[in-house]
């Protein structure tokens, strides 16, 4: 079996997951103060049902970033992992 690896290319597609994540992370922040802010001054029956339901997404979010986090981490091994054996490789031919 043979395939290619555009180490380039990956180590681009780390740096977005990580830009992604920086922004999903900041919005996120800005929701929940705004969503806090909301039931300063909200109470009631339906804000208790809004403010369960903005936690439950929030836990989603938060295990989407850590998701996130993990694919990042492993793009980036791999980018390393890649490199090195292709630097072991020229290193044989020497």
């Amino acid at each position: 079996m043979r395939y290619r690896v555009e180490l380039s290319e990956l180590l681009a597609f780390v740096d977005r997951l990580e830009a992604f994540e920086s922004r999903a992370e900041a919005a996120a922040t800005r929701v929940d103060d705004q969503i806090a802010a909301l039931h300063n001054t909200w109470s009631g029956d339906a804000a208790d049902t809004h403010r369960t339901r903005h936690q439950e997404w929030m836990t989603a979010a938060t295990q989407m970033r850590d998701a996130l986090a993990q694919l990042r981490s492993a793009a980036h091994n791999a980018h390393r992992n890649y490199t090195d054996a292709a630097q072991l490789n020229v290193d044989m031919l020497r």
